[in-house]
């Protein structure tokens, strides 16, 4: 006990010394010194006298302000990083509510966001080309997104388990969708997947609830795995004659889908698809007018403006179609 009192006594001791030294340090000295801590808090991610914090990630910085607020700023790619090595946001998941990423970022790394569900919005540069895989996976309070032009990819589980996402544009720029990429979406109430998209994966859209309709787009030449299970609210698809195969349980679970309008040509049938031959409708594009048979003969012409004015050269849709029974 007398030797722990002694040790107590030396720092103590020791403390008062120090405390005494440096009230004869000049102003300008002891500034530096506040300085040098500041600095280096910054560079290791620890809290600043401002209560903004900084992270320096190979080529780029990472800032959070007290308000919330991280800005990604530098040049160059977003290295990637994994579940069980957060980047810096994932480490302060709970804190972050908006994403600043700047001109000169040119792509979003894998797991970047990782189940920031505090996180509500973000804006991403025209310089971004790629979003990596589960990249804001589990952002359960973010309601929207907006994709510049420049994206080509969106990977795997990107935004799966974005509970509140409710609307999201693809760009024209996009070429891939990958698996699971808004599985869970349980808020997605519609999406356009434009004419550049060529490949989307399984389960694209799995267990989308809110999703109630959606067209598939004439570059796109097959539909994967359960891509549309269980979503129960998805009542209509369309699916162009490129469509030429189609995975398993794509409409499984689908228990409000009262229609499947298939381009006319299409080789898909009512077994390939899972769904009942009842609610498989054919299309046909005839420029500005659409005209669609239904399976029970009922056939609708929809759109704007005027019909040709002939079909001497080619046959209109109607012509010789013992399948029509009502117009």
């Amino acid at each position: 006990m007398k030797k722990q009192w002694k040790r107590l006594a030396a720092l103590s001791s020791a403390a008062v010394m120090a405390a005494g030294t440096l009230l004869y340090f000049p102003t300008d000295t002891l500034q530096n010194i506040s300085w040098g801590i500041t600095a280096s808090a910054e560079e290791t991610g620890e809290g600043t006298e401002s209560g903004s914090q900084t992270w320096k990630e190979d080529n780029l910085i990472w800032t959070l302000a007290a308000d919330g607020t991280m800005t990604i700023s530098g040049s160059g790619a977003m290295k990637g990083y994994s579940w069980y090595s957060g980047s810096p946001a994932t480490q302060k998941k709970d804190n972050v509510k908006k994403v600043v990423i700047q001109e000169g970022v040119t792509s979003i790394g894998d797991f970047a966001f990782f189940y920031c569900s505090s996180l509500t919005s973000i804006e991403i540069p025209s310089g971004v080309t790629s979003i990596g895989k589960n990249a804001f996976q589990y952002c359960s309070s973010l309601t929207s997104i907006e994709i510049p032009e420049s994206v080509i990819s969106i990977g795997n589980n990107t935004f799966e388990h974005c509970s509140s996402l409710t609307n999201i544009t693809i760009p024209g720029s996009v070429t891939s969708i990958g698996m699971s990429a808004f599985s869970d979406c349980s808020s997605l109430a519609s999406i356009t997947i434009p004419e550049s998209v060529t490949s989307i994966g399984n389960y694209a859209f799995y267990n989308c609830t809110g999703l109630t309709s959606i067209t598939i787009p004439k570059s796109v030449t097959s539909i994967g795995n359960g891509m549309f299970k269980y979503c129960t609210g998805l009542t209509s698809i369309t699916i162009p004659k490129s469509v030429t195969s189609i995975g398993s349980n794509v409409f499984g679970g689908c228990t409000v889908l009262t229609e499947v309008l298939l381009e006319n040509g299409s080789t898909l049938t009512s077994g390939q698809l899972g769904v009942d031959a009842s609610k498989i409708a054919t299309y046909w594009n005839e420029d500005n007018l659409t005209w669609t048979l239904t399976a029970d003969g009922t056939m609708t012409i929809s759109g704007k403006g005027a019909m040709k004015e002939d079909y001497n050269t080619y046959y209109s849709p109607a012509y010789d179609n013992e399948n029509i029974k009502k117009l």
